[in-house]
């Protein structure tokens, strides 16, 4: 073992937080009322922030706090103003998402450490390398990674890495999923998913026919919890310096838990090396909390269809036993036990019929006796309602004994994580008693009583005494770690004094203790002069509008291409990213395009995957070697990674793609510090929103008009893995190729799902965005208008580029025509299986 791995422990609530420290975490991350990523827990108002800090830092624990989310230009303000009062209340990190905020806390406030969210997406090598660039302390890694890809990039940056180890999975990589925004206006990058990921679907070809046995189960997009305490070794000899637990949402009591018992079973692997093994009792209490099943998530390979909990999406708890029969005479259900139940624990039955029966164990009959307790092998009966039949299986959700443990640490006055202290006592007849007391940190702090001490008459004080009086530290943080008694002749010291010493002297060290731990603040008028030259720099660089915007098309086959082209397109993003249904993109392909292009008056730009391992990099990287001789106008670039390399590679102009979350003016100039010639806003934002970063914007601007907006991108394909067969030991079938599907959710609405070549699944939203009647608007503040027809045909294409061309043409002319517009969009309407819409563009999700 080559180091001590940091705890990071979920707070959503005062409760949780107190439960983190007292079960042994090293660290606690949680949000304040804005600005984070988990909206609906109770959260951290300011005056309870700063209390945590303290509270946390007394006992030596870190508070890191969530500003995760991304923000508009005129949140930029008071965002930065709440990174100032964070840095001077002491806490230890600020955890950012927003390129554009980072940027700046650099410059307003360079003293606050940062670390880079896990909403980053931050998943390769160069990736990382230009995080540690940006000035991120540490960097949170996408929850997709493999322990092999991380261990390689701690070698080469020896970054601080932090990755999550146990909790809930999103299905998407983090900070790419619009899914939630898209249908219900529930903003992930916001902080307020809804989490339509753990909701039915079903898995359908293109005529609308279901693909998967009813038996598999219907949540298709709800993965299991993420559970590696078997792995910790792996974990620790990856490199990883903290393991993070999810969990925000989540009660105090699962807070607890999970951290009492990961600090015991992280302690234990880096004393115990290679014999470390999970105990029974570990492993039960970790399900028992909450689990969805388990899966070590990505760390040791893609698990395919292991990854994911296809029947149910919320908690399972453990098995309890199966129903053997109904007691006609008691009116109860018979329950074989496999586990232990007592009065007040939580059990549900998976009936045959009609899904799930679940009650609160008031009664427990055993042998014709009322009890309280049952152990494992019994047979008992209980009042369970539902249709339950023999062979039903019976969970146990909720544990009465094991909340009621995880409840008394953090309700309980009485402190359970305890900070060993070493007292050195003097006494002597006629000189006040001496009492210095010394921290693990080397912290000292010394006192003398008022009194002085007196001839014992009867019981002088003693070495024994005064360990017993010292060790009685009751709702204090601290225990008797040590004690050196000097004692000179039969002393004695009124017990009062003694007492009234050791609260001095322990609370002068509390205090000593967090000063030690406090950086110097920043005055607020120098912080304000900071934040007010920041926000106005980035209205002083201004690029040049564009009178007459460009028309770009983004497709994924040769015909689609010469499409678009034929019918007015300015721009092709091609090459880089091909889908299995439509077969791989060749580099012949690409340049019979960029010719095709060159010949009728149209650019070529080389596209790239949003999500790409430092092998898929090496790989874009060979393919724009061998076609860097070609026409081609540039690169566009969807992931921080290749946007890294670039930056060093090529000379060709770099198009920031809609994935790196551009919401700000900040983020826009953060891009082109980083040499980006144009950037495609997030299409999140609404048009107001649009039109005003346009006034400042230091780059051109391309903004998304219509098709189907990719709604997530993941790492899981439930094609592969269901219809595939893509499990661990067992490769993929292949069924993407040359087929279509889609998941069809409980309205009947399609979500079209496409492959990529590196084998991620995209899904698209079932309704096409479409801005026709709104190409004026558009046009008069960017420079580029974009049609996504990735997944589509030839038809699609054609049909959507002649329609904008025309509206593109008419606005060139000032001919503003609504019935026209009007016609269009009725024409476009007939591609789209499911209608059209407007998105975000007078909606919004701030």
């Amino acid at each position: 073992m080559n180091h001590q791995p940091e705890l990071l422990a979920p707070a959503g609530s005062w409760e949780a937080l107190v439960a983190a420290v007292q079960n042994g975490a090293d660290a606690v991350y949680l949000g304040g009322k804005m600005f984070n990523a988990r909206q609906s827990a109770s959260n951290f108002d300011q005056e309870e922030l700063a209390r945590a800090v303290e509270y946390a830092h007394i006992r030596g624990v870190k508070i890191y706090v969530t500003v995760n989310i991304l923000l508009a230009n005129h949140e930029l303000e008071e965002a930065m103003g709440f990174l100032h009062f964070l840095h001077n209340i002491g806490v230890d990190a600020a955890i950012l998402q927003d390129l554009g905020l980072a940027k700046l806390a650099r410059e307003v406030i360079p003293e606050l450490s940062i670390h880079s969210s896990t909403q980053m997406t931050v998943h390769n090598l160069p990736g990382v390398q230009l995080m540690q660039e940006t000035g991120f302390d540490r960097i949170v890694l996408a929850r997709e990674m493999e322990l092999e890809e991380i261990a390689i990039i701690k070698g080469e940056t020896g970054a601080d890495l932090e990755a999550f180890v146990h909790g809930a999975l999103c299905i998407c990589y983090s900070g790419q999923c619009l899914m939630s925004s898209m249908i219900g206006g529930r903003s992930g990058n916001r902080g307020k998913c809804a989490q339509p990921c753990r909701l039915q679907y079903q898995l359908v070809d293109q005529r609308g026919k279901t693909l998967v046995p009813a038996d598999i189960g219907e949540y298709l997009l709800s993965p299991r919890d993420i559970n590696t305490s078997a792995h910790i070794n792996k974990l620790v000899a990856a490199g990883i310096n903290s393991f993070k637990i999810e969990g925000r949402m989540k009660r105090p009591e699962y807070v607890a838990t999970v951290i009492r018992t990961y600090r015991n079973l992280i302690d234990r692997a880096l004393a115990e090396g290679q014999s470390f093994k999970v105990q029974e009792d570990e492993a039960r209490d970790l399900a028992q909390i909450f689990n969805r099943d388990f899966s070590p998530g990505y760390f040791l390979g893609n698990p395919g269809k292991e990854l994911m909990s296809f029947k149910r999406p919320n908690n399972r708890g453990i098995r309890l036993g199966r129903v053997k029969g109904y007691n006609r005479q008691t009116k109860l259900v018979e329950v074989m036990l496999e586990e232990p139940l007592r009065i007040g624990d939580g059990i549900e039955v998976w009936v045959t019929e009609g899904g799930r029966s679940g009650i609160e164990v008031n009664s427990i009959l055993l042998k014709g006796k009322q009890i309280d307790f049952a152990p494992a092998g019994s047979l008992v009966g209980l009042a369970i309602p539902g249709k339950i039949k023999p062979g039903d299986r019976v969970f146990k959700t909720n544990d009465a004994s094991l909340m009621e443990l995880a409840r008394e640490t953090y309700s309980s006055a009485r402190e359970t994580k305890k900070l060993p202290l070493h007292f050195h006592i003097r006494a002597r007849v006629g000189e006040p008693l001496y009492m210095k007391v010394a921290d693990d940190t080397g912290l000292t702090v010394e006192g003398y009583s008022e009194e002085v001490g007196q001839e014992a008459q009867k019981r002088p004080i003693t070495e024994e005494f005064l360990r017993e009086q010292l060790d009685r530290l009751g709702n204090t943080p601290f225990s008797l770690g040590g004690l050196k008694a000097d004692l000179e002749g039969k002393v004695m010291v009124p017990m009062r004094e003694i007492n009234e010493l050791r609260r001095k002297v322990l609370a002068e060290l509390e205090q000593k203790r967090l000063r030690g731990r406090k950086k110097p603040g920043v005055a607020q008028h120098l912080a304000e002069r900071r934040i007010r030259g920041a926000l106005k720099e980035l209205e002083m660089d201004r690029a040049s509008n564009y009178s007459e915007p460009l028309l770009s098309v983004n497709v994924t086959d040769l015909t689609s291409l010469e499409a678009a082209v034929s019918y007015g397109a300015d721009m092709v993003y091609f090459g880089g990213e091909s889908y299995r249904s439509k077969g791989l993109i060749t580099e012949q392909d690409i340049k019979a395009g960029a010719e095709f292009c060159q010949k009728n008056g149209a650019s070529l730009v080389l596209s790239s995957s949003r999500i790409m391992n430092d092998q898929q990099l090496s790989k874009f990287i060979g393919l724009l070697n061998q076609v860097r001789d070609f026409p081609l106008a540039g690169v566009l670039v969807g992931n921080l990674g290749l946007l890294k390399i670039l930056r060093d590679f090529t000379d060709k102009p770099v198009v920031a793609d809609f994935s790196l979350n551009v919401f700000n003016s900040a983020t826009l100039h953060y891009l082109k510090a980083l040499g980006v010639s144009r950037a495609t806003l997030s299409p999140e934002l609404t048009m107001k929103q649009v039109q005003e970063l346009a006034r400042t914007s230091p780059l051109p601007l391309e903004v998304l008009v219509q098709g189907a907006v990719p709604m997530m991108t993941s790492k899981y394909c439930p094609v592969g893995s269901i219809l595939g067969g893509l499990a661990p030991g067992k490769k993929c079938g292949g069924p993407c190729h040359k087929q279509k599907c889609g998941l069809k959710d409980r309205m009947g609405l399609v979500f079209p799902l496409e492959v990529d070549q590196n084998c991620h699944m995209h899904l698209f939203n079932a309704k096409d965005l479409c801005m026709i009647e709104d190409v004026f608007t558009l046009a008069q503040v960017s420079g580029v208008l974009r049609i996504e027809a990735k997944k589509e045909d030839h038809g699609y294409v054609a049909k959507a580029v002649n329609h904008y061309r025309q509206a593109l043409a008419r606005f060139k002319y000032g001919h503003k025509d609504d019935y026209k517009d009007r016609e269009a969009k009725e024409d476009l309407e007939e591609l789209s299986n499911s209608g059209l819409t407007k998105g975000h563009f007078f909606r919004g999700v701030v």
